[in-house]
């Protein structure tokens, strides 16, 4: 209970980041000189699809700023996903050497795969990873003029002209990659919940 409780306060910050006023999370968007219905991640067999009305009803102002707002937060989850979704596999096949906690005695090769991993980590490892979530909230910033998850790295290691077609290509792949992750990494979880093990055995 006092693990849970410490955890979720220390995660509190990093969640309200989210929460930010208007104007510093929408005003990079760059998104507003075009129709929706023609923006990144706007694909068949969909297309725009919106049933609940969050981008016409949204909390962030305009349509264009609502769209800014959830394209962000999706590009962002989708990456964490892939991230999430290729640590399991490589944890599957391959451990660092080493102790993960030398106070605790815990190896690397000592925690299990999946979210039993949870219960076995050490009240140190949840501080470390809020303090990085809380520290990639604070100081990475979307770049002003470009498009949702531009933070300054370029995309896939290539620069590429804002608005080209090859930036939205490339931007569209990396959005169907992540929610194909997103996918993938929740049948993973809801796996280990029913059979009790992280990947299907085949």
């Amino acid at each position: 209970m006092f693990r849970s409780l410490l955890v979720t306060l220390l995660l509190l910050p990093a969640s309200l980041s989210f929460m930010a006023p208007v104007n510093r999370l929408m005003k990079t968007s760059g998104l507003k000189a075009m129709e929706i219905k023609d923006q990144v991640g706007v694909l068949p067999p969909l297309g725009y699809f919106d049933p609940l009305g969050l981008i016409k009803n949204g909390p962030y102002g305009t349509p264009s700023d609502n769209f800014a707002h959830y394209r962000g937060v999706e590009v962002k989850h989708g990456r964490i996903a892939m991230a999430a979704f290729l640590g399991v596999i490589t944890q599957e096949l391959y451990r660092f050497e080493g102790f993960l906690s030398p106070s605790a005695n815990l190896k690397f090769s000592d925690l299990p795969n999946g979210l039993a991993g949870l219960k076995a980590m050490p009240l140190e490892g949840f501080v470390q990873m809020a303090v990085l979530v809380g520290v990639h909230e604070v100081v990475v910033k979307q770049r002003e003029g470009r498009q949702p998850g531009d933070f300054g790295l370029g995309y896939f290691g290539v620069s590429m002209e804002n608005g080209s077609s090859a930036q939205k290509r490339k931007l569209n792949i990396e959005i169907q990659n992540g929610r194909l992750a997103m996918l993938g990494i929740l049948g993973m979880m809801a796996n280990e919940q029913i059979t009790g093990s992280i990947l299907p055995k085949f």
